[in-house]
């Protein structure tokens, strides 16, 4: 049984001023008086009574007091909690975001023997399977999970067994799980239903709103019963590499409110030992610090792991990409560029320059043959990247320059098309590597080239929605391809080109290993990749994918080949994003993946906010919340009945059996 409302109890001062009205009550006594002269004086001692008294066994005083308990309880809103009968369909929403993989602190499982390892999606689990066979049999069960979508894992199923198997295959999404749409979806499969309800097992660590839904069936929320974690997270870590100085790891860890557990951190480059260090937290109660190591060795990928007794293993371990050291190589084909020559000379790059006469390419132009010219040798020395200024000369598209073009990285700017003005047009610029710390505002462009879109590419750079910049991948090589004339723009008299001119040499020089950087799990991630490939998937390399032993997994297609944007995997950890043309030729990308941040505050509960739409005779709605004793309660699949309306009735029935007993002069 439970109590709705304590503010009822005000109404129990009624009780003692029951009590009191007693205990005042003025008492007289019969006398027999044998002359009127002496009444006066009777009178005036009987009025003498006494004010205090000893309370008497009086059927009246028992009845007003009874009633007046009755009155007092009803006020209090009184619940009997009983067990519900089984629904025709009932839906389990199922809480799988990613604090439900941390590890219980209440490691007894329902056998009795102890598991540490016992976590709380495993909890969820059992309570499902419990709440199944307690109050759902014969029910059509329809199973939701939450993932970056709403997942309908089984939809109004009847199967025992079938059932198990799927509530027992769930797993923790790491990602941005979709709260909100999986409460939607709940309230959209019952919305026209007659006989049926909505049951959310969570571990009370909600994300979104759900007051905004309602219901049309009842709906409870189950919490598991797990008590609250400590967790120990890797909040942010990067790598600074300086010329001549080696590289600086930087890195701040953050801990969960609660009990300061001891923590120490282990720094690694490609696999091999750097630094090891203790945590020393600060004394702001937030448990944030950075830590310093200078002068590391140069590695390709750095891991920095965290050795805690912490819950929760998704945020333990983090990854830094680092930077070739050798300086990129870039073969420069052009007539004459000073601007781009000298943005090119501040990226450190060594430059090859091979001058092009602007006539012999206006010839070439025109179709004559390439013997017209003399076509220079080609590198014996395979360039890092190769930049084209201008037309695209005839030999360049022959022999072994053509050889050399197709497997090497290369960036055209400007070339043959119809231009296209759009002076005054404002540069709209997509998410892409090569866009970084760039704006384009207040330039202007005059004109772009008006060409096919390239298979290998998408626009990056669009100019009065004029496609203006392409980017991509063919072969498994980087595609950089400029529509527009330098000259013909004051883009090289701005600040941001020389910006550009680094992004774009960074870019297209990474090369094989080069990192894409750090997505939380399940979202999706522009990836260059080749309409030529034949094979492209997700490679575990670190982390908790890793130690997990996840299988690689295929990448997304789309109806032209493997589409450029890919959905990250579901679990944490590094990842090579491995590429295969037909020829066999392989390429690979790192990538970060992490979870989202919310999960990890594993110490923290919040109430799931719920309306339910309830229609009463008068066809009218209400809504009504569910309470944090009702979301304990229902972990037994019970429900609450209200004793109000009884608990009133019985003391109208007291109050007219007190009418009674005064009618017949038995108050004394």
């Amino acid at each position: 049984m439970g109590i709705g409302s304590w503010l009822g109890m005000i109404f129990g001062l009624s009780i003692p001023a029951i009590l009191l009205m007693y205990l005042l009550k003025r008492k007289f006594v019969d006398t027999l008086v044998p002359s009127h002269l002496l009444w006066e004086r009777v009178l005036r001692n009987i009025e003498a009574n006494r004010p205090w008294q000893k309370l008497q066994n009086r059927l009246l005083l028992w009845l007003q007091l009874a009633a007046a308990a009755l009155l007092v309880f009803a006020l209090m809103q009184p619940y009997w909690w009983v067990s519900d009968d089984a629904k025709d369909h009932v839906v389990i929403v199922a809480d799988t975001s990613g604090s439900m993989s941390a590890r219980t602190s209440d490691s007894t499982v329902e056998n009795g023997n102890s598991n540490p390892e016992i976590r709380r999606i495993d909890l969820m689990k059992t309570k499902i399977n419990n709440y199944l066979k307690d109050h759902a049999k014969g029910s059509e069960i329809t199973l939701l999970s939450m993932a970056a979508e709403p997942q309908v894992i089984v939809s109004r199923e009847k199967s025992i067994t079938r059932i198990e198997e799927a509530v027992n295959g769930i797993q923790p999404f790491y990602g941005k799980a979709a709260y909100q749409e999986t409460i939607s979806l709940a309230s959209a499969l019952t919305r026209e239903e007659q006989d049926a309800e909505v049951v959310v097992f969570t571990d009370g660590q909600w994300k979104g709103e759900g007051d905004n839904i309602s219901f049309q069936v009842p709906i409870r929320v189950i919490d598991i019963g797990e008590s609250l974690s400590v967790n120990v997270a890797i909040k942010q870590f990067g790598v600074q590499h300086q010329p001549n100085k080696g590289s600086t790891a930087v890195a701040v860890l953050e801990r969960s409110p609660g009990k300061v557990i001891p923590a120490e951190y282990n720094l690694y480059g490609d696999d091999q030992l750097l630094a090891t260090q203790s945590v020393e937290w600060n004394g702001n109660g937030n448990g944030t610090t950075t830590f310093r190591s200078d002068g590391l060795k140069d590695a390709e990928v750095y891991r920095l792991e965290i050795q805690s007794l912490d819950a929760y293993d998704a945020d333990n371990v983090s990854f830094a990409f680092g930077s070739k050291s050798s300086t990129p190589r870039v073969l420069f084909l052009s007539s004459g560029n000073l601007f781009l020559e000298k943005a090119l000379q501040l990226t450190g790059a060594e430059i090859t320059k091979i001058n092009i006469q602007e006539t012999g390419i206006d010839d070439l132009a025109q179709g004559e043959d390439e013997s017209d010219m003399s076509s220079p040798p080609v590198p014996k020395d395979v360039p890092d990247l190769i930049i084209v200024d201008g037309v695209i000369p005839n030999f360049v598209a022959q022999g072994e320059w053509k050889k050399l073009l197709s497997k090497t990285p290369l960036w055209t700017i400007g070339g043959i098309g119809k231009e296209i003005k759009v002076g005054g047009e404002k540069a709209k610029l997509q998410s892409h590597a090569m866009n970084k710390y760039l704006s384009l505002s207040g330039l202007y462009f005059g004109t772009v080239l008006e060409v096919d879109s390239p298979e290998w590419g998408d626009p990056i750079i669009e100019i009065g929605n004029k496609p203006a910049v392409y980017a991509g991948s063919e072969g498994g090589y980087p595609r950089l391809s400029f529509l527009f004339k330098l000259e013909d723009s004051d883009l090289p008299l701005s600040a941001e080109f020389p910006i550009m001119v680094n992004n774009a040499v960074l870019w297209l020089t990474s090369g094989d290993g080069y990192g894409l950087g750090r997505v939380i799990a399940g979202n999706s991630l522009d990836i260059p990749i080749s309409a030529e490939d034949t094979k492209a998937r997700w490679v575990a390399k670190g982390g908790l994918a890793y130690s997990t032993g996840l299988a690689p997994i295929d990448a997304d297609q789309g109806s032209r080949g493997f589409s450029t944007l890919q959905r990250t995997p579901s679990i944490p950890g590094l990842y090579a994003f491995e590429q295969q043309n037909a020829e066999g030729s392989m390429s690979s990308y790192w990538v970060e993946v992490v979870s989202d941040p919310f999960e990890g505050a594993i110490g923290e509960k919040t109430v799931l906010p719920i309306a339910q739409e309830v229609k009463d005779e008068t066809g009218s709605t209400s809504e009504v919340g569910l309470g944090n004793e009702q979301n304990q309660k229902a972990n037994d699949g019970q429900f609450p009945m209200s004793l109000m309306w009884l608990a009133a009735c019985a003391a109208l029935v007291i109050m007219l059996l007190e009418w009674g007993v005064y009618q017949r002069g038995r108050s004394i």
